[in-house]
């Protein structure tokens, strides 16, 4: 009986330290070393190269801060990486001006994965018209070497009813 014990404690102690909601999975010990306020910055600073380069058009940017496999919810639609870029680049062609603002970003981060929210005030509409827009945006990011990648992005108007 004795031996048990400390059997059981270390038990009770192992699953204590197992989270449900951690991102990497049900009965994965959180990892928070990795959780730095250096990661944090690489996830934020690839969601902003993101909005850069889809405010240039930049196509091979794009394919470059997001996965093979990568697919955002906008607007009510479902759209890969190049589908997203093509839409925007569209409407900018007919005249529309898209300017994000990206706020503070607030992330998780395990190893090799985070996500990330944040609000994106900034302005939309035709160059005689552009009007003050929200949204509120979230993302999944994948570690792949020293980069983060943009897995999942959604991103909803803050105000629908506008």
């Amino acid at each position: 009986m004795r031996l048990m014990m400390p059997l059981i404690a270390g038990s009770a102690l192992l699953v204590s330290c197992q989270t449900p909601n951690d991102i990497g999975g049900i009965g994965r010990p959180a990892d928070q070393s990795c959780d730095t306020a250096a990661a944090r910055a690489g996830v934020e600073q690839t969601i902003h190269a993101f909005f850069a380069a889809l405010a240039k058009d930049d196509h091979a940017a794009l394919q470059q801060l997001t996965t093979t496999t990568f697919y955002a919810f906008d607007v009510g639609k479902k759209y890969d990486a190049e589908g997203l870029g093509e839409a925007i680049a569209k409407a900018h062609q007919s005249g529309r001006v898209i300017n994000w603002n990206v706020g503070p970003v607030s992330s998780r981060v395990d190893c090799a994965m985070a996500s990330a929210a944040w609000e994106n005030n900034g302005s939309a509409g035709r160059a005689e018209k552009i009007e003050p827009r929200s949204w509120l945006e979230s993302a999944v990011l994948v570690r792949q070497g020293d980069r983060w990648l943009i897995d999942f992005l959604h991103s909803t108007p803050k105000d629908p009813r506008r």
